[in-house]
């Protein structure tokens, strides 16, 4: 999630958790809610239960992956901290610090959305959806600061697992470069 190998302090960090906040934007422009429910079915009791069920969860991931996408883009701190297990785990890929924990993610994004001087392309590399059990995206992206004229190309993989009928970010990995 983090450059801090090209870029130090508090730079670094704002790379870092633009892969986690900002990681999905190129996975779907729409823009819906925080709490779209999946499939009616519990956890993953939906899962292996025929084409409609998988496709329902399918569907409702590509949802909350939306829902990810618009609170980053509108820099939506509580609607983004909707999406999160309460037990989300950040790792830093270039000196392995890790953020551990919900509380430690909103903590550090709160001052990473109030900055609006970055933009952020991506490419899904991947996207695996196993039932209503775990999703998983890959995304090659660039983050840059224009007025600096930073440019840090990233590899964001975001995996979501599903609980109590909604899909939410469990782990976020970045490393420096692309695929």
């Amino acid at each position: 999630m983090r450059s801090s190998a090209l870029l130090p302090g508090r730079l670094g960090r704002t790379v870092a958790l633009l892969g986690l906040a900002a990681g999905l934007l190129a996975a779907a422009p729409a823009a819906v809610s925080a709490s779209a429910p999946g499939p009616a079915a519990g956890d993953d009791a939906s899962a292996g239960h025929g084409d409609d069920a998988y496709r329902g969860c399918e569907r409702a991931f590509d949802r909350a992956v939306r829902a990810y996408v618009d609170t980053t883009a509108r820099r939506d701190l509580d609607g983004f901290a909707a999406l999160l297990h309460p037990d989300v785990t950040s790792v830093f890929a270039s000196d392995g610090e890790v953020l551990d924990g919900k509380r430690a993610t909103v903590d550090w994004l709160r001052g990473f959305f109030a900055d609006d001087s970055w933009t952020q392309s991506f490419s899904v590399a991947k996207r695996t959806v196993v039932g209503c059990r775990t999703g998983f995206v890959l995304f090659d992206s660039v983050y840059a600061v224009p007025a600096s004229g930073t440019r840090v190309p990233l590899l964001i993989g975001v995996s979501f697992t599903y609980q109590h009928g909604r899909w939410l970010v469990l782990q976020n990995q970045d490393s420096v470069g692309r695929i």
